[in-house]
């Protein structure tokens, strides 16, 4: 600016002397002449030059003033937490993975919503009784958790299938020891393998039928769980469903105990292959009837089925576990037993019941082993489905059977045996979406609710979580 200033100012001298010599054309100038016209051009020069630094100085500020602008829009940028990605806002971390998280800089408050969609069509081929074929929403869940601080962590689930709202885990837990956490609330007992592994992890769409039989589902009560990696134990004590307030009788209780181990992890903490070992107890004294009952293929009236009966004074079910995951191999099983004492002369009773199932993931995946609780976690393709970008997800073929013998005739309780035979499938499209088919051949005794009823069922499922 300040050169084109300047030759603008030569460019005038040059100018003035140009029509001084034009004006006095023919004339002999005078000295005294040309040192007038020479300070009258140094004059305009000084000028010109003081109105160029003047035209500097409002540059400059300018360009401060720009500089200002740019740093407080940064600042105010580096303040705003991406919508979908994560970062800071003034002292809150926002991420999402997979849904919106929202906590403290320190981490000790938190909020997280969470939820499980589980879409079924079921058929029945149907034998001796006629089963009502239907497609609904087995699970539909919501929930939210986090941290209430520096040692306490919460969790609130609730279920709205079949267009009702039932309790699922509603829980505080104290994470202050080093060895244990104190679990307090509406929850699972810690007794049996599948029955605590999530419903988003299990490899078939329903648990086995000695499962159903012989554990719970949430209940109020206290747990104190422990575990390391490749250990895991735990205990606790417990009332009954939340559901249940209005009987207006004194409510059940029950003592689960379960303990498991990683074999081949203890043996060697860099193997990747697992060999689960587990045992556990659960004691119960009831204060009215006694009832054990099992579905076909999870879905439907109840198959076999022994009905109330009384005098009962306590129940003790025991559990053994085994499960291994050598590559993509994966094998697990568990059986039960159920002992029945009985008071008023009436003779004590026995039931038991057992699985066995295997697993292969065609993709090569592994499925994943949590030692600490000593279950199974979720299976993450390699490979997500896109049709863009080439991907299939994972592939898992299934097979299980299964066995629930609920009949003791010398105790005069017969309520009948279930045999079943499944073979499934599971596509693993992303880490948080799967599809799953299973086709289940049921057996039954003569003791069935209807005796010999055999039907073939057909089970698909679409089911997201997040």
């Amino acid at each position: 600016m300040k050169k084109m200033f300047l030759l603008t100012s030569a460019i005038s001298v040059l100018a003035l002397s140009a029509g001084a010599g034009q004006a006095r054309a023919g004339e002999q100038m005078s000295m005294a002449e040309i040192q007038a016209q020479l300070s009258q051009l140094a004059t305009q020069v000084q000028t010109l030059s003081e109105v160029v630094e003047q035209q500097n100085q409002v540059i400059r500020q300018q360009e401060a003033a720009l500089e200002a602008q740019k740093q407080a829009s940064a600042e105010a940028l580096a303040k705003v937490a991406p919508a979908a990605g994560g970062g800071v806002s003034g002292d809150v971390k926002i991420s999402m993975k997979p849904s919106p998280k929202i906590e403290s800089l320190d981490g000790k408050y938190s909020f997280q919503p969470f939820g499980r969609v589980h879409l079924d069509a079921t058929h029945f081929d149907d034998d001796a009784k006629d089963h009502a074929s239907n497609a609904n929403f087995r699970r539909a869940r919501l929930g939210f958790k986090g941290n209430l601080g520096e040692d306490f962590e919460y969790k609130s689930e609730f279920d709205f299938a079949e267009e009702a709202v039932n309790f699922k885990e509603v829980t505080l837990i104290y994470t202050g020891l080093d060895g244990a956490d104190i679990k307090v609330g509406h929850q699972k007992p810690v007794f049996g393998l599948e029955q605590n592994t999530s419903s988003n992890y299990i490899q078939f769409l329903e648990r086995s039928a000695p499962t159903n039989a012989f554990t719970r589902d949430e209940e109020i009560g206290l747990n104190v769980l422990a575990g390391g990696d490749n250990w895991s134990l735990g205990g606790g004590i417990f009332n009954e469903d939340a559901g249940n307030d209005d009987t207006g009788e004194d409510e059940d209780i029950t003592y689960d105990v379960r303990g498991s181990i990683n074999a081949l992890g203890l043996m060697d903490r860099e193997s990747d292959a697992v060999l689960h070992l587990g045992a556990g107890v659960s004691y119960r004294k009831p204060t009215g009837n006694v009832r054990f009952s099992a579905k076909p293929a999870g879905d439907g009236d109840n198959i076999i089925d022994t009905g109330n009966f009384a005098s009962v004074d306590d129940v003790t079910v025991y559990g053994l576990e085994a499960a291994g995951v050598v590559g993509p191999l994966s094998l697990q099983g568990e059986y039960f037993k159920a002992d029945v004492s009985r008071s008023g002369g009436n003779s004590d009773a026995d039931f038991d019941g057992y699985y066995a199932q295997a697993g292969w993931l065609l993709t090569g995946e592994s499925r994943p082993y949590k030692g600490k609780s000593g279950n199974f976690g979720r299976v993450k393709p390699s490979e997500p489905f896109s049709l863009k970008n080439g991907g299939w997800g994972a592939w898992e073929l299934l097979a299980r059977y299964e066995n629930t013998d609920l009949n003791d005739a010398g105790a005069g309780i017969t309520g009948g045996e279930l045999d079943n035979v499944t073979l499934g499938v599971n596509w693993y499209l992303t880490d948080h979406v799967r599809l799953m088919g299973n086709v289940t051949s049921v057996d039954t005794d003569d003791q069935a609710v209807v005796a010999d009823d055999d039907p073939t069922v057909y089970n698909v499922r679409a089911q997201w979580d997040f």
